[in-house]
């Protein structure tokens, strides 16, 4: 990614929190899924990368977990300061962490690493901080996905980018999504063991909320495997250890 590119992503970023604060993201429960899957437990050291105004760290404080965040927005810094105060935040980017070695038990990014500029930098990053036995836990976005492809043509083909700037179009136009295939290839690479890759869990439990509580309990389940083959996801969350 280019300098430019994530100077705007960055821009672009402090101005939604700006003025939409948390109305931008999905709502708190949708980061619950990521307790369940992590199992998080009181006394986890627990790192998030890119942690936007602090939705998933509010969370693991909760549990008893001791947290840790970055991010480069500073607006999302100031506003995770005050909703999740426990957390011990830092404005900064990825590719260059402020923690020693072999520290955290675990180690999440979601929806944030298809936006930094050096993804392996990064991934090397969070790799050294993280304890020998860490979990790791990445949502990332599919290139592939019918949503994300018809877009980007979309926008390429009729020079649409500047006009998008201030919308959330914008910010799927400017991330660099991959395919299934391909993020399963870069981790990898870095050394990292996938333990189990799912599909994004909130469109479908959105959807199904509006159904009766019990009906919900019945038809899914707290962690599922969505309705359409995995390559279709609109993202991925990936539950990776260290090799």
């Amino acid at each position: 990614m280019t300098t430019d590119k994530q100077s705007n992503i960055v821009n672009w970023f402090d101005k939604v929190y700006k003025h939409k604060r948390f109305s931008y993201l999905r709502p708190s429960k949708a980061y619950e899924t990521y307790i369940d899957i992590l199992n998080l437990k009181s006394g986890d050291s627990v790192l998030d990368v890119g942690c936007g105004p602090g939705l998933f760290l509010k969370l693991a404080i909760q549990v008893g977990c001791r947290c840790s965040g970055i991010d480069i927005s500073e607006q999302a810094i100031k506003l995770v300061r005050s909703y999740a105060s426990e957390a011990d935040v830092n404005l900064g980017k990825a590719e260059s962490l402020p923690y020693p070695n072999n520290y955290f038990d675990v180690v999440v990014c979601i929806g944030a690493l298809e936006r930094f500029s050096n993804i392996n930098k990064a991934l090397s990053e969070q790799l050294r901080v993280a304890k020998k036995n860490a979990k790791f836990c990445f949502l990332v976005r599919n290139s592939k996905s019918l949503v994300s492809s018809s877009l980007i043509k979309i926008i390429d083909v009729f020079k649409l980018e500047v006009l998008l700037k201030n919308t959330k179009l914008f910010d799927l136009y400017s991330s660099e999504a991959k395919s299934l295939e391909e993020w399963r290839n870069i981790f990898l690479s870095k050394g990292f063991y996938i333990e189990k890759i799912i599909p994004d869990q909130w469109p479908l439990k959105k959807i199904t909320s509006l159904l009766p509580s019990f009906l919900v309990k019945t038809l899914v389940p707290k962690i599922h495997n969505g309705v359409f083959p995995l390559r279709y996801s609109g993202e991925f969350i990936f539950i990776l250890s260290a090799k």
